[in-house]
């Protein structure tokens, strides 16, 4: 390649990376408030696409649990998407999935956390079904007794039957005895054995309320409009 040749490609180069730089450059605004209720809000704006990223984080995790009654955390999430008031056993995920969205939810030591990804016209949809089972989940007891039994095969699968899970686990439980970070955020077998809806309920009663809670959304929004949606919806 001559001179000039190289001068050109490096001008077309230029031409072609720079609105991608002034674009990444441009800084995303970010907006907190706080509802009437004690819920948190934080607003990240983020233009480049039409879509919403939408999340609802717990102050609660297996740090929290106490001897005996372990994994408490995880099994709430999982039964989170077993029915509340409005919506029946698995609807919810149902309905997002029609509007093309993604979900899930995780556990750790501090906190649980739901999320959904969807277009920006419909995030009303993310709220209205995260307030729901934040108010009214039912926790039906025949869905805990099928659900209990597929987080102990997850415990066996992702723990009991891997070596280098099982060693950590041991080593944390070694490391941090006096502590809740000993407990493993699955549970131990021997209380997921023992554990009863009962017991889920009153955790649930006791940790997801508003003021225990920071609702998260990034994406194509404007900070008002996530506003007024979260003080129609929760």
């Amino acid at each position: 390649m001559n001179a000039f040749s190289r001068r050109a490609a490096g001008l077309l180069f230029s031409a072609v990376c720079l609105p991608f730089s002034a674009l990444a450059a441009v800084p995303q605004s970010t907006h907190e408030f706080t509802l009437d209720n004690g819920l948190k809000v934080i607003v990240r704006e983020d233009h480049r696409a039409p879509v919403v990223v939408s999340q609802v984080w717990y102050k609660v995790g297996s740090s929290y649990e106490t001897p005996g009654k372990t994994g408490l955390s995880h099994a709430l999430e999982h039964m989170m998407f077993k029915g509340s008031k409005h919506v029946g056993p698995g609807q919810a995920s149902l309905i997002l999935r029609d509007l093309g969205a993604q979900e899930n939810a995780f556990t750790s030591d501090d906190y649980t956390a739901y999320y959904q990804v969807l277009v920006r016209d419909r995030l009303g949809v993310a709220f209205e079904l995260e307030a729901d089972r934040m108010a009214s989940l039912l926790l039906p007891p025949e869905q805990f007794i099928r659900e209990i039994e597929v987080i102990k095969e997850e415990r066996r699968l992702r723990t009991d039957d891997k070596p280098i899970s099982k060693a950590f686990e041991r080593f944390k439980a070694m490391a941090f005895p006096a502590s809740g970070y000993h407990t493993p955020t699955i549970g131990w077998m021997a209380d997921l054995n023992r554990m009863d809806v009962a017991e889920l309920r009153h955790w649930y009663q006791s940790w997801y309320v508003p003021n225990n809670a920071t609702l998260v959304v990034v994406g194509d929004v404007q900070p008002d409009e996530v506003k007024a949606l979260a003080q129609r919806y929760f």
